[in-house]
């Protein structure tokens, strides 16, 4: 799994003013004659599946210029980064003035960066070695002394990128991506203000769910109208949906069961957060019933029902706790 550069969990505050500026959830740097028509367009497909907001740059610059404003624009809007270090990344000084751009937003920016060794050692991108060794003599060749202080920022950058840890790429390589993006960038709910003499309730609801442990919790939150369950509920899983790779929160359980799809079409949600889909379609409800058994036996998953009123409602959104890990 990578590293990031911003491990700990933001505060809600700090969440929010920060997020109100991000265009994109992910920039995507690469090398378009290496990667473009095959790798990279694995990792974007599925970065759109799993409905997240990616800018990919499909225009190869024109020789002579330099990096559009709109690629630097759109580097300093995007929660986090993910480079391709291919083959030829290290010839191409576009890809090196994004990726010195990219570094001063992990400093600056706090923005969260996630390298892809695409058939290439770390070292040979951190040392310079190699094939990209053989990129950096190609640039220092008659170099000025103009071109030797940006060819050493290209340099700094590749060191502090080759070091930070990448995923490996394995059989769930694009599932582990797109799982731990979605862990930094979850969607939380909007909770509202109304959080006066919550401490106590939520601290209880809390004690009864283990994050770290094997074994399934199911708790209900009931009573009377009025007293905060949603509210409790929502604040709940902002703060623990952090430790889940997969969550899903379905408001209005009664209200949306209600017609001919209603409970259909809540099961067609579930699984869309669960599976991280933009689309799934289900034929009938006992479909949707053997499809969560079979998807949330193997993830810990968090899932809040909110507004449940029958056991039927249950029954076909969380048979019983044998359907989760």
């Amino acid at each position: 799994m990578a590293s990031t550069s911003n491990p700990k969990r933001p505060s809600s505050s700090s969440s929010s003013s920060s997020n109100s500026k991000r265009r994109y959830d992910v920039f995507l740097s690469f090398r378009g004659e290496d990667t473009r028509n095959n790798f990279t367009s694995h990792l974007y497909s599925a970065l759109d599946r799993g409905i997240i907001k990616t800018f990919r740059d499909d225009e190869e610059l024109p020789r002579g210029e330099e990096i559009a404003p709109e690629l630097l624009k759109a580097i300093e809007e995007s929660r986090i980064a993910i480079i391709v270090f291919s083959k030829t990344y290290a010839h191409s000084k576009w890809c090196l003035d994004e990726l010195v751009k990219i570094m001063e937003c992990q400093e600056e920016k706090g923005q969260t960066v996630f390298p892809i060794f695409y058939h290439v050692e770390p070292s040979e991108v951190r040392n310079q070695t190699g094939i990209y060794g053989e990129a950096f003599n190609n640039h220092e060749s008659n170099a000025d002394e103009q071109k030797k202080k940006k060819i050493e920022k290209w340099r700094t950058a590749l060191r502090k990128a080759g070091n930070l840890s990448g995923f490996p790429l394995q059989d769930s390589f694009l599932e582990d991506i797109i799982g731990e993006i979605r862990r930094l960038i979850p969607k939380l709910v909007d909770v509202g203000k109304n959080m006066v003499g919550m401490d106590e309730n939520l601290k209880q609801v809390k004690s009864l769910i283990d994050a770290q442990s094997n074994e399934v919790s199911m708790v209900g939150i009931y009573g009377i109208g009025g007293i905060g369950k949603i509210t409790i509920a929502k604040v709940v899983y902002n703060d623990m949906l952090y430790k889940f790779k997969r969550h899903s929160f379905l408001e209005n359980v009664r209200e949306k069961s209600k017609g001919g799809r209603g409970l259909l079409e809540l099961q067609e949600k579930l699984l869309c957060d669960i599976l991280m889909e933009k689309n799934l379609e289900l034929r009938n409800i006992d479909e949707g019933i053997e499809k969560i058994k079979s998807e949330c036996c193997f993830e810990k998953v968090l899932i809040v029902l909110d507004d449940v009123d029958c056991p039927r409602q249950l029954e076909f959104l969380a048979p019983n706790s044998d359907c989760f890990h």
